[in-house]
C-alpha cells in the first residue's frame, strides 16, 4: 500500500499550490443567505387553524370512523345469504361516506401553492 498523503516540510508552500474545495456548513431546510451580522433569522410561528378548519377536521374524522365501521360490518355480514341482503347496502353506504369524506376534504379555499404548466 502506498501512502498518498502529502509530505509537508516546515516553511514549504506545498499545500497552497493544490486546488481544493472547502465544505460549507448548511443547515437542513436553511432559507438561503443570512442577513448581515451572521445571526439566524427568527421565523414566525405557524398560525393555528381556525375554528371552521378544526370543525371540518373533526367532521372528517367522524365520517372516516363511521365509513370504516359501516364497511367492516357490511363485509362481515356478507358471509351468509341473509347477511348479504343487509351487508351489501351497508358496504355501499360506507363507500358513499368515503366519497363524501374526500369531497369534504377537497372543498375549501384553493391551495396557496401555484403550479405553473410549462
Amino acid at each position: 500500500m502506498e501512502d498518498k498523503r502529502l509530505a509537508v516540510s516546515e516553511g514549504s508552500e506545498a499545500l497552497s499550490d493544490e486546488q481544493c474545495v472547502e465544505p460549507e456548513l448548511v443547515s437542513p431546510g436553511g432559507g438561503g443567505f443570512r442577513p448581515s451580522g451572521g445571526e439566524p433569522r427568527e421565523r414566525p410561528a405557524p398560525e393555528k387553524p381556525g375554528l371552521l378548519t378544526r370543525l371540518k377536521m373533526l367532521l372528517a374524522g367522524g365520517l372516516a370512523l363511521l365509513a370504516i365501521a359501516l364497511f367492516t360490518i357490511g363485509a362481515l355480514l356478507t358471509s351468509t345469504i341473509i347477511g348479504a341482503i343487509i351487508g351489501i347496502p351497508l358496504m355501499l353506504a360506507g363507500a358513499l361516506l368515503f366519497v363524501l369524506l374526500f369531497k369534504l376534504l377537497a372543498s375549501g379555499s384553493p391551495s396557496p401553492i401555484i403550479f405553473r404548466r410549462f
